[in-house]
């Protein structure tokens, strides 16, 4: 939309725009002479989120994000319904008391009715609920707090709650009429607050504490299972010690050593058995060499002996226990065979003995030759059991690993449970938290600034700005065509010119055009009408279809509007009214006589319509019964009228040669100029289009553009050279500043 024309509409509007305003002004005044003052008394609420006063429970760091949440909770929390309540629970009780107190009571209720509803809010302030309307007795607790004033909707208008910015404190006020209860109610706000907060923190403490601790006996059991069953596997398995690996490296390292003592015991024992054999030989035989060969010759096999294993053990790898076994113990003998060479006095000592003597040591020799042998039997015995053994090591290695792993597990969930729970005990111990009130609420020694000015400001510029937004919206939404420019941007229709809106009533055509007029719009109208005659003249068209979307557009003045112009020219105009429709033109122009002939009643048989006798014609001549064409008293301007009826022009021009009837006609008169229906109702017009040269259509200013207009200018623009520039007919002469 214009800029320009939207300025224009609300310049025009100006009286509404400042009338308004100054209207809400003073109603504003008038409304607000009775304000009564009001007082309002404030207090601070420290919270302790951002400092570090209190008990700390843990080591949690500031986090800023974490610190508004909690504000918001925690204003959540003081914002609700259920404080607010309890405020005024505790104020009715307050009150009620004073009243049982008094000898007078100032309220309409009787002293039984006030007990019953003292003891009722004392109930539900314990309890720190609200009583619900389904409550046997809530209609008289209702009734007491509206003869109170402390209901719901009073508090919470009265209450302002919020943060302080980038300090740790939330600011509480509340406003009414009397400063002292101002100060009262927000004492008893803060400390229904702070029982509510610090009673809703114990009791969801103490539910963490619950759990927390049937959490810690449950992994304690869960503990102690896993920790049997370990002991069940090792004691089962003789696996009981610091491992199982372990336990039995070292059995296996003292059988061994077991074993090779009881070898080398036996060994020597053989040796002194051979020794004392040999001795019992020498005295038998005489022979005292054979000792002393014997043993070298023994100490060379085993010589040869260790040299083999050797090198078979060197060969297989040096991995082979049982090689390396024979091996030591080849090595031991060689050294019990080294020692006894070395010392060459047992020979000696046994050669002082006698036979008998001899028999008794290699005797007693057999018998500890037989007690070692049984020793090592049961050693070699334990050391196989071992060893068999060790194949199912490996399983029980997996399983004792495993069980080992969910003792672990069990034992880091039991502690991190028992973390838990000693920390749910000392969120319980310091439940309270750090929220407390800064300061008690004193009333305020004066009332708040009035705002009466501020509302009578407001009050003025809020209707000056909802008078200009709704004349804006109501011209946006407003598609009427009220200027030229808008009527060829919605239509996209060339424009031949426009006509003001006049008042047509007591309108004499010769004297507006005899002399200068005083009124602006019916000059402007005059110098309208003499640009589209020039517009007409330029067409080089004879015949014209003066034709309309819509019915009411003023097509009817409009053409005796084009025919007088065009006759102070001395163009011989003649109008044929062939709006059957509507005969506006033929009832204005047309003197009634009894032989006046109509365009529809030629019901004869001849195929041409018969005209006037031109050489009769005069201003004071008179018509044949036959003649069609009539004057009209103004000069130069003749009509051929219809009797109006519902039948269509090619209904009535059926066995009748109106076209002849039009070119005869066109010979005679410079112009001729016809009307026709509206397009938007009737297809009279589109029936009489192949009669003219040119089609002039007819738009009101006053009028939108809709979808059947939109069909209508369709089908103009498809006669394309047959198509005039269009006439925007009463436009706003005001609107034509723009």
């Amino acid at each position: 939309m214009d800029i320009l024309y939207l300025l224009n509409e609300l310049w025009r509007k100006k009286w509404i725009i400042i009338l308004i305003p100054i209207i809400s002004v003073i109603a504003a005044f008038l409304l607000t002479m009775n304000l009564k003052p009001i007082y309002r008394s404030n207090t601070q609420i420290a919270t302790g989120f951002t400092t570090n006063e209190g008990v700390n429970i843990s080591d949690e760091r500031f986090n800023l994000r974490e610190v508004d949440l909690k504000f918001n909770n925690l204003l959540a929390i003081m914002k609700s319904g259920t404080i607010l309540n309890m405020v005024s629970y505790k104020m009715a009780i307050d009150r009620i008391n004073k009243e049982l107190e008094a000898d007078t009571p100032k309220s309409n209720f009787t002293n039984d009715e006030l007990l019953l509803a003292e003891s009722i809010f004392q109930s539900y302030l314990r309890k720190q609920e609200s009583f619900s309307i389904e409550d046997e007795k809530s209609k008289l607790l209702r009734e007491i707090l509206n003869e109170y004033g402390y209901t719901f909707n009073f508090f919470r208008n009265g209450f302002d709650i919020k943060r302080l910015p980038n300090t740790d404190f939330i600011q509480v006020s509340f406003v009414s009429g009397d400063p002292e209860k101002s100060a009262n109610v927000l004492n008893v706000y803060c400390d229904e607050f702070l029982r509510y907060y610090a009673n809703t923190k114990r009791e969801s403490t103490s539910e963490s504490v619950t759990f927390f601790e049937e959490l810690k006996k449950r992994k304690k059991e869960e503990l102690d299972d896993k920790n049997q069953a370990l002991k069940v596997f090792k004691s089962s398995n003789n696996l009981i010690g610091s491992s199982a690996d372990d336990n039995r490296s070292t059995q296996m390292y003292e059988l061994e050593s077991q074993r090779d003592q009881i070898n080398n015991n036996i060994y020597g024992l053989r040796l002194k058995l051979e020794d004392y054999k040999a001795t019992l030989a020498e005295k038998t035989s005489g022979n005292r060499n054979v000792s002393t060969s014997s043993s070298n010759e023994r100490i060379l096999n085993i010589k040869k002996k260790i040299d083999n294993l050797n090198e078979k053990f060197i060969s297989s790898g040096s991995n082979n226990a049982q090689l390396l076994d024979s091996l030591n113990l080849l090595r031991q003998q060689y050294k019990v065979e080294l020692t006894l060479m070395e010392r060459g006095n047992s020979a000696q000592a046994t050669k002082g003995l006698s036979a008998g003597e001899l028999q008794d040591l290699i005797k007693s020799t057999e018998i500890e030759l037989q007690v070692q042998g049984s020793r090592l039997a049961d050693v070699n015995n334990k050391i196989n059991n071992i060893r068999g053994n060790l194949s199912s090591y490996a399983n029980n290695e997996a399983i004792l690993s495993t069980l080992e792993r969910d003792v672990q597990v069990a034992s880091d969930e039991y502690l991190a449970a028992v973390e838990k729970f000693n920390e749910a005990q000392n969120k319980l111990m310091a439940s309270a938290g750090s929220i407390r009130q800064v300061y008690k609420a004193v009333p305020p020694a004066s009332p708040e600034p009035s705002k009466r000015l501020i509302i009578i400001i407001l009050a003025g510029f809020a209707t000056f700005g909802l008078c200009i937004f709704i004349i804006i919206m109501l011209e946006v939404i407003d598609t009427s065509m009220k200027t030229p420019a808008q009527f060829e941007r919605l239509s996209d229709l060339k424009l031949s010119g426009s006509l003001v809106k006049i008042d047509t009533k007591k309108l004499n055509f010769i004297n507006l055009f005899a002399k200068k007029q005083e009124d602006d719009e019916l000059e402007l109208f005059k110098h309208f009408l003499r640009k589209i005659r020039y517009e007409i003249e330029n067409d080089n068209a004879k015949t014209f279809l003066i034709t309309s979307a819509r019915e009411g557009v003023g097509k009817t003045f409009t053409i005796f509007s084009l025919a007088f112009v065009l006759s102070m020219i001395k163009k011989r105009v003649l109008i044929i009214d062939t709006n059957f429709k509507n005969n506006a033109l033929s009832n204005w122009l047309i003197s009634p006589k009894k032989k006046t002939k109509y365009l529809d009643q030629g019901k004869t048989d001849r195929t041409e319509l018969r005209l006037y006798n031109e050489e009769e014609e005069n201003e004071n001549s008179t018509q044949s019964d036959i003649d069609l064409v009539q004057p009209t008293k103004h000069k130069n301007i003749f009509i051929i009228g219809n009797g109006g009826g519902n039948e269509s022009p090619e209904e009535i021009f059926f066995n009748k040669d109106f076209n002849s009837l039009i070119q005869g006609l066109s010979n005679r008169f410079d112009y001729i100029l016809l009307e026709g229906s509206a397009l938007n109702n009737y297809s009279d017009s589109k029936e009489l289009v192949k009669y003219v040269d040119k089609i002039i259509p007819i738009f009101s200013a006053e009028d939108s553009i809709k979808q059947m207009d939109k069909d209508s200018i369709a089908y103009l623009k498809k006669q394309e050279d047959k198509l005039s520039g269009a006439i925007l007919n009463l436009v706003d002469y005001k609107n034509l500043n723009v």
